[in-house]
């Protein structure tokens, strides 16, 4: 799924003569998914997919064939196939599945996340926790409503100025109004990438569930022995901390150091 997403992104880039992006999707981001892959099967105990690098390194050589063509041309013929790269055509791509781009959007952002956490942890820690969520405050719901109501397959290009409007006149605290933008723009440009799935006040997948099955490759990326995952809300935090529970939103879990 992730590399076709990546090859109609670089297709797109160089189709509408923006190389740079053209060059993020088709070279780094594709080399970065490889290497998110590797590190989750080593750290999972899975064998890469054979015919999955296969699609991959082919699908790499003709993406940036544009931008460096006596390289593709290297790998072209090492990889045994006859003809010439520039002349091949572009790689064949199934409808990508937004739900799943999504998802690995989510554990991406969770590490780079957690990662971060983990850097600033007390030393002295002897159990870690992921919090999750699945109920948004009340006043970004609010914001999530309103915003389905302006949404018809894209956002008018006023819709800063409505959005500015409604939150004077519907926020009560003029302190939360720029934390009600920041969220919504947030959304908005969600939403360009996955659709109306951005605005649903519940996310279209189970975050516990996806934390779960990659908890392995969780733990090998943050370096902690062993990690559980506490989900909180609709009133019940358990022994969870206040201040964690306040910080926590659904799409972005916390660490829980203790």
């Amino acid at each position: 799924n992730e590399i076709n997403r990546l090859v109609v992104a670089a297709g797109t880039g160089f189709a509408t003569m923006q190389i740079k992006e053209a060059l993020k999707s088709g070279w780094f981001e594709t080399l970065n998914a490889r290497n998110e892959y590797r590190a989750w099967c080593v750290a999972s105990g899975i064998p890469m997919h054979k015919d999955v690098i296969k699609r991959w390194i082919e699908s790499l050589v003709i993406l940036i064939c544009p931008v460096c063509p006596h390289w593709s041309e290297k790998i072209w013929k090492t990889l045994g196939k006859e003809g010439l790269a520039v002349k091949a055509p572009w790689p064949v791509t199934d409808p990508e599945d937004k739900i799943m781009s999504r998802q690995a959007k989510f554990l991406r952002d969770s590490l780079k996340n957690f990662r971060a956490q983990a850097g600033k942890a007390k030393k002295g820690w002897t159990k870690v926790s992921i919090v999750v969520t699945d109920n948004y405050p009340e006043w970004k719901v609010d914001i999530l409503k309103w915003l389905q109501t302006q949404y018809t397959g894209e956002f008018p290009k006023t819709i800063m100025k409505e959005l500015k409007g409604w939150t004077g006149a519907n926020i009560k605290d003029k302190k939360m109004i720029k934390f009600a933008m920041q969220f919504a723009s947030f959304v908005i440009n969600e939403a360009k990438d996955v659709g109306p799935a951005a605005l649903d006040v519940q996310l279209p997948f189970d975050q516990k569930d996806i934390l779960s099955e990659n908890v392995s490759y969780i733990k090998s990326q943050i370096n902690v022995p062993d990690i559980d995952i506490v989900k909180v809300g609709a009133g019940d935090s358990g022994d969870v901390p206040d201040r964690l529970v306040e910080n926590v939103t659904p799409g972005k879990p916390t660490l829980w150091f203790r």
